[in-house]
């Protein structure tokens, strides 16, 4: 199924320009232009996603497995027990 999208006129003429250039129709390269720009919006994403898992990789590496698990639980049972408390006294 193809769709159409409308541009103006000067972003047209910019298009038919390159793709002479290019030795390409206007369709072809809009839709390579569009399928690169939408590809890096997901790697920037993505990226952004891997940073942010970096630093903090980072941020706990001074920690130990055990550590970080002994805090989960700890904070889990913790949350189990305001929950009950909570419970009785609604």
């Amino acid at each position: 199924m193809i769709n159409t999208v409308s541009v103006y006129p000067d972003v047209y003429s910019l298009l038919r320009q390159r793709a002479q250039q290019a030795h390409t129709s206007p369709d072809a390269l809009a839709n390579e232009a569009l399928r690169q720009y939408l590809g890096l919006e997901e790697q920037t994403w993505q990226q952004a996603l891997e940073s942010l898992i970096a630093r903090i990789q980072a941020r706990t590496a001074e920690f130990s497995s055990e550590e970080i698990e002994a805090d989960i639980t700890a904070a889990a049972a913790e949350v189990k027990e305001l929950r009950r408390a909570h419970r009785s006294a609604g």
